[in-house]
């Protein structure tokens, strides 16, 4: 019977092969052995092995861990704890992997502690990309947006691994159009000790992260580790302080060969003192005037009356608790079932500042009376949600021959919310008596008065198998899969003038094919054909909302709107011999093309979905490691991309002239040049990335402009002292030649210059708006093990 390996991994999509250690581990159907030094059988064992075998052995580690050794028939890239161990300590999953190739990465905060970390992969953004944690599914199902910081702290992750266009077939994903991202943890050490390090930094930078292993427990087969860790920050500009508190634990059982179970939980507590965004005018000027963009942001202090934008009330709050309990059974020598129930909940708080004015109040379309003694009454407007999300994702891995292997399951999802705004007047210091939303104004039945009120539930049904088939000694692989979902959303909106119920039934198949040819033992090609899909935006796209100023609907719900839609091939080569050297040609076809931006609802801070009809992108993507030499490891990346709009943008009656234009926020090129050098207890690594510019409208009419950065990490470990063992210390700078640039674009715009339409209406334009990226920051980080 097969050894079951407790190594995190990647099983690709439609799999070809993830037999990753070296040698070329069943690739060429030679003998290969487990993480735990088991040796396997060659023949059906080294066709694809279980969804947590990703790792390369230490030993051919690439580029101090920012490069491994994949086998996938599709661009897969892939960084190991070593390379993350030596990032920041208190970096976000995200700007971690900001150096795998394509990223486009930005950031508002130079500790991951901003709510608008943001990726785009191929032009496409983190809404259009799966998200896996332990198995598990890591997307926040209202907007998209996966907020990676509330799933596992740095110390504990094993492997972040990204699959630009497509997904792995057995992974519950449902917004995977555009790639996936998977993060896997650490299991809990076989022996009982204890972790601790402090970090501190600019802008009042703390963090303290506390670790314990348990160890073996008994003779129970358990062992388990739990974690806290707590960061805080200053805003770079302005005023505000940003804070975390989190949570991991996780307990595995083996039951020696046959079995292993693995129970992974994590909670977050999340605040944000948000910056906001600039347009390019103001971060020009502000530029010039070089008063640290503080004279654009949220206000520091606040006058009754007149100051209409004070930073308290726009700190963002998300409450977090993810449940992963993975479980693995050899049901015979060629039979394994695997079987990943889990559990999300999360509490958001998203407020701004508004004016409630007494004469021109409305809910939903009725105009009503607030009750409020002064005509204009300053408030803090919330956006509440409060999500549920159970599902249980289940397969089966069947060898029926030496040479043959399938995956056949079934993933199924249900997630509740409830979302619902609110208005609590600011007293004359601008407080709100209030966090998520207590004290509310209400009308005297108890209705909450707001613009928005409503819950939403979606149920997820899908079936997935895809069949591997090894010719010629594993040295060809041919793959055939298909996922099948079938989404259903029902809602009910509780505002006067709105539809009361709505809902919406998509079902989708997704086939997909690769081919994968081991030529040699250095070279490996592959080509492939995917399909994914992704649902609309639950919150910005089917429920209506209303302004309550006006009465007037602001965002009418689109029940019958129809699902992003990807079809992808991709040829690839990887050559493994005196250098490493990965590459990927990739073309991609989208239908319905859905994008997020930030919009403002009554004064909070909102998403919005943009329908952007057809698009088409095509690129390469390359990665390059050189061999160690002299403690030196060179590294380097890059991505040509050219994303086109195929069909004119519908603006009001008429059509914006978008057709055959450039996709916003598809930067045409993007390289990373790294270098990490080890000798004896001193480490370093240097990483230079250049983004080219980026239009912020689909009439390319404003532009992001292009930019630079250099980040440096230096770090020594210390000889064992007592009872302190592996003591470290550790540098990082980050902008290092402390640039100010643009990170994002946070509100796309149709057009930013007035533009006549096809059917010659003039449109009138509107100015897009970015975030600006934090400045140098420095931060030293010292620790232990016990």
């Amino acid at each position: 019977m097969r050894k079951i390996v407790s190594s995190p991994g990647i099983l690709l999509c439609a799999t070809v092969l993830t037999q990753v250690a070296p040698p070329v581990s069943g690739a060429l159907g030679a003998p290969s052995k487990a993480a735990h030094g088991v040796a396997k059988k060659p023949a059906s064992a080294s066709l694809q092995q279980d969804p947590e075998e990703i790792q390369v052995s230490a030993a051919r580690t690439l580029a101090g861990g920012l490069m491994k050794r994949q086998h996938a028939p599709e661009a897969t890239n892939s960084i190991s704890a070593t390379a993350i161990q030596q990032r920041g300590a208190a970096s976000s999953p995200l700007q971690i992997a900001a150096s795998l190739p394509g990223v486009n990465f930005g950031s508002s905060d130079a500790y991951g502690l901003s709510v608008r970390n943001n990726i785009s992969v191929r032009g496409l953004d983190s809404t259009e990309m799966g998200w896996t944690i332990e198995g598990a599914p890591g997307v926040d199902q209202a907007y998209y947006w996966p907020y990676t910081e509330t799933w596992a702290d740095n110390e504990n992750i094993s492997d972040i691994t990204l699959i630009a266009g497509t997904s792995r077939i057995n992974d519950p994903v449902q917004t995977a159009s555009g790639g996936e991202l998977i993060e896997s943890v650490r299991d809990p050490s076989r022996r009982r000790g204890a972790m601790v390090d402090y970090s501190y930094g600019s802008f009042r930078g703390q963090r303290v992260f506390v670790r314990a292993d348990s160890g073996g427990i008994g003779h129970s087969g358990i062992r388990l580790f739990a974690s806290y860790a707590r960061a805080a920050a200053d805003n770079y500009t302005g005023p505000g302080r940003n804070t975390r508190d989190h949570v991991d634990f996780k307990a595995v059982r083996e039951w020696g060969d046959s079995a292993k179970s693995s129970l992974f939980i994590s909670y977050s507590d999340w605040d944000n003192a948000r910056l906001a965004p600039f347009t390019l005018a103001g971060w020009e000027a502000s530029n010039t005037a070089r008063d640290n963009f503080s004279q654009n942001t949220y206000a520091s202090n606040y006058l009754p009356g007149k100051t209409t934008n004070y930073w308290k009330s726009y700190v963002y709050n998300r409450q977090n608790v993810l449940l992963s309990w993975q479980n693995e059974v050899a049901l015979a020598e060629n039979l394994r079932l695997h079987i990943t129930p889990y559990f999300h909940w999360t509490q958001v708080d998203s407020p701004g500042q508004t004016t409630i004015n007494r004469n021109a109040f409305y809910f939903g379309d009725q105009k009503v009376d607030p009750g409020l003694p002064s005509a204009v009454t300053p408030a803090m407007v919330h956006s509440n949600q409060t999500q549920f999300a159970t599902g249980v994702n289940a397969y089966v891995q069947y060898d029926p021959t030496t040479t043959n292997h399938l995956i056949a399951g079934y993933w199924y999802d249900h997630w509740n919310m409830e979302q619902v705004g609110g208005y609590t007047p600011l007293d004359s210091d601008g407080n709100s008596p209030n966090a998520f939303g207590k004290y509310v104004l209400r009308a005297p039945n108890g209705a909450i008065y707001t613009g928005n009120h409503f819950q939403e539930s979606s149920q997820i049904n899908e079936f997935y198998v895809s069949d591997t088939q090894s010719l010629f000694h594993d040295r060809v692989k041919l793959t055939a899969g298909l996922k099948a979902m079938m989404y259903y959303l029902s809602g009910t909106n509780e505002l006067p003038g709105a539809p009361y119920h709505y809902s919406s039934a998509i079902t989708q198949p997704m086939p997909r094919v690769a081919m994968s040819w081991q030529v040699n033992r250095q070279v490996q090609l592959y080509v492939n054909g995917t399909t994914n899909t992704r649902p609309p935006v639950t919150l910005s796209t089917y429920p209506t909302s209303f302004n309550v100023t006006t009465g007037k609907v602001t965002s009418a719900g689109n029940p019958s709107a129809r699902a992003e839609y990807s079809i992808g091939e991709e040829i690839g080569m990887r050559y493994h011999g005196m250098f490493d050297f990965d590459m990927a040609l990739f073309n991609m076809n989208l239908t319905n093309r859905q994008l997020v931006a930030l919009t403002y609802l009554n004064g909070a801070p909102v998403q919005q979905a943009i329908s952007a009809g057809g698009e088409t992108i095509r690129g390469v993507t390359a990665e390059v490691a050189l061999k160690p030499f002299l403690g030196f490891s060179p590294y380097v990346n890059g991505q040509y991309l050219d994303a086109r709009l195929d069909n004119n943008l519908a603006v009001g009656r008429d059509l914006l002239p978008t057709k055959g234009r450039t996709m916003v926020a598809s930067p045409k090129f993007i390289t990373t040049l790294g270098v990490n050098y080890t000798r004896g207890p001193f480490f370093a690594n240097l990483t230079f990335k250049w983004v080219d510019s980026q239009y912020a409208t689909f009439m390319n009419d404003q532009s992001m402009p292009a930019y630079k950065t250099v980040d440096l990490g230096l770090g020594y470990r210390l000889p064992n002292m007592g009872m302190l063992h592996k003591p470290s210390i550790r540098l990082n700078l980050a902008n290092l030649s402390d640039v100010p640039y643009l990170s994002q674009v946070a509100v796309i715009q149709p057009n930013a210059r007035m533009t006549k339409g096809i059917y010659g209406t003039t449109i009138a334009g509107n100015t897009p708006s970015y975030y600006v990226a934090a400045p140098f920051s420095a931060m030293v980080t010292v620790g232990a093990e016990f």
